[in-house]
């Protein structure tokens, strides 16, 4: 495991050759400046790239009607549907769907018992999310605009305060803040298994090409 960067990053996000980061820092005069690099795992190197890029990256080619309309494009998640429409999530519930133009199609807050869902995994036209307040995972039908199925819950011990999952393969990954664990869910029997653990907790993983990432409360790494 490489530590790619010790600094804390407020968003990380997969391109092409790497990860693309963003960086906050608190000036004097009480502002904030935000700043976007990337880590190409060709060259090993960090380099600075537009907001543009990351945007690009981030929400696809309708980044900019997007990102006119969020205000705050950094603190969601986002993933791009079949249908090349664009969901977005924030860590309160608050969802957005947008179509390959950038038109805002549908807003609302997307909670399982109370508890708002956060993250976001495409899997068809499913939407897979975690819900950490309920130690769960939850898949949401666009089409039928419900939650179809939950795997965990308050009091099971599958899951431990999961803060982001993603897919790859047919393979959900799950990050579990709680037991500091990477656990998978295979999507054809549902079946939970561990994947990876930490000493520390563990905020997101991240797969290119064949490479892997992991941002923990010290850094971001290169398994």
């Amino acid at each position: 495991m490489t530590k790619i960067l010790g600094i804390s990053v407020i968003d990380v996000i997969p391109f092409s050759k790497g990860i693309i980061f963003v960086k906050k820092e608190a000036l004097e005069n009480e502002t904030v400046k935000v700043s976007f690099f990337s880590y190409d795992t060709d060259t090993e190197k960090i380099a600075g790239v537009t907001k543009n890029v990351y945007l690009l990256n981030k929400f696809g080619p309708a980044f900019a009607p997007i990102a006119q309309q969020l205000g705050d494009y950094v603190s969601c998640d986002a993933g791009t549907l079949p249908d090349l429409n664009t969901v977005i999530l924030y860590a309160t519930g608050e969802m957005g769907i947008f179509d390959d133009q950038g038109a805002l199609l549908w807003t609302g807050d997307l909670f399982y018992h109370d508890s708002p869902a956060r993250d976001v995994a495409i899997e068809n036209k499913h939407i897979w999310c975690a819900v950490p307040e309920q130690n769960s995972i939850i898949r949401y039908s666009t089409t039928a605009s419900k939650v179809v199925m939950r795997i965990g819950g308050d009091k099971s011990p599958t899951f431990a305060c999961p803060v982001a999952v993603n897919e790859y393969g047919g393979m959900l990954y799950v990050c579990n803040h709680g037991s500091m664990k990477i656990r998978t869910i295979n999507l054809k029997d549902f079946s939970v298994r561990d994947y990876m653990a930490f000493d520390e907790p563990v905020h997101k993983y991240l797969r290119v090409a064949d490479k892997e990432f992991a941002v923990l409360d010290s850094g971001v790494y290169m398994l």
